[in-house]
């Protein structure tokens, strides 16, 4: 397979890049050149691409538009005689798309969200739609739709890869002991792993709780930035779910909890692709309860290997939990199933292999 790839992307978090780091080693496996150019103090990842001979150009580009990176691209560029360069991120692509202006090298930029490009938006171009940009990789197929629908000077732009997981990375990982946050060892625990941002809808999955009175042994723990917003908290002020609901704020490393956990919640309501603490929980084994939307909505098989719930909607799904507290074999039973969509359907070597068919 004698083709030549540049990835210019941020390695500096192990989870967070996994798929991501372990598409690039697979490929070069599979016999492909894969040059890596990444911050310097991405250590671990660099150590891994370099174990599995892949060159890393310990450099990134630090602001969103500089002569200075985009002269040092081209340069990389000319001297690799490179047939692909894949960009991940907007300071790769705001200075490698303008870098390979003039040049042979054929650019592609990775999208993993669903929604905010437009092509009436003049920022649009200098990424998504920039005429130097020969394919967009989408996660999802809505992903895909939405660039081609956006795109309006020239198709086909986008290709829909998945980005694949194994469930083996996680055989090591240890549930948490979780009466540090409260919880104690017989309660059911649903966790959500997500920052709080509007299109998440934190509030719903609150509001579900307050509903869930009378359950005390069911608690939702909710792991990451701002979660405990006043505007949250105020939710459930003077209601039992008080005590039901226990933030974990930010965790570098949040498998354990997910682990100890039994189901992984979503209740975004919008511009989800496949959210990767839906992927991490069902790898884990997890049930997965999440909202109907594009994006996710195809990682559930609804009722055999998890439950979809309108999004906006608390007594949907504070049925959905309740359902699965009180059938904790049918819980345990869609957390094998979701493995096994993980296992079989969700893949990194699957994605390796449409990446190399393609």
């Amino acid at each position: 397979m004698a083709f030549k790839v540049l990835v210019i992307s941020n390695y500096r978090s192990i989870n967070s890049t996994r798929p991501e780091a372990e598409m690039f080693i697979g490929l070069a496996r599979r016999g492909v050149q894969v040059d890596i150019m990444t911050y310097p103090d991405a250590e671990s990842n660099i150590r891994r691409f370099r174990e599995a001979g892949i060159r890393v150009i310990p450099w990134h580009p630090r602001s969103k538009w500089s002569f200075g990176a985009i002269a040092r691209i081209r340069r990389v560029l000319k001297e690799g005689n490179y047939d692909f360069m894949h960009l991940y991120n907007s300071r790769a692509m705001l200075n490698g798309l303008p870098a390979a202006i003039g040049l042979p090298v054929k650019v592609l930029l990775y999208r993993g969200y669903a929604g905010n490009i437009h092509a009436f938006d003049p920022v649009a171009y200098l990424k998504y739609l920039h005429p130097r940009a020969d394919s967009v990789i989408c996660i999802t197929e809505e992903i895909k739709a939405l660039v081609d629908r956006e795109n309006w000077y020239r198709q086909p732009l986008a290709v829909c890869i998945p980005k694949g997981h194994d469930p083996a990375w996680y055989a090591d990982v240890k549930p948490a002991d979780l009466k540090a946050y409260g919880i104690p060892p017989e309660a059911f625990t649903v966790a959500c792993m997500a920052n709080n941002r509007a299109f998440k809808d934190i509030p719903t999955l609150l509001r579900a709780w307050v509903r869930l009175e009378g359950k005390p042994d069911i608690h939702l723990l909710l792991i990451g930035r701002d979660m405990d917003h006043p505007a949250n908290r105020l939710i459930l002020k003077g209601t039992p779910a008080f005590r039901q609901v226990h933030f974990a704020g930010y965790c570098p490393d949040p498998l354990p909890l997910l682990k100890a956990s039994q189901v992984i919640a979503l209740s975004s309501t919008k511009g989800e692709a496949i959210t990767k603490s839906v992927l991490e929980g069902m790898s884990l084994g997890l049930a997965p309860v999440i909202t109907d939307i594009p994006g996710n909505r195809h990682l559930v098989n609804d009722g055999v290997s998890g439950l979809l719930v309108p999004p906006g909607d608390p007594a949907a799904f504070a049925g959905a939990v309740q359902q699965l507290a009180d059938d904790r074999s049918l819980c345990q039973r869609m957390g094998q199933e979701a493995r096994r969509f993980m296992q079989t359907e969700m893949h990194i070597d699957k994605s390796i292999d449409l990446t190399v068919a393609w």
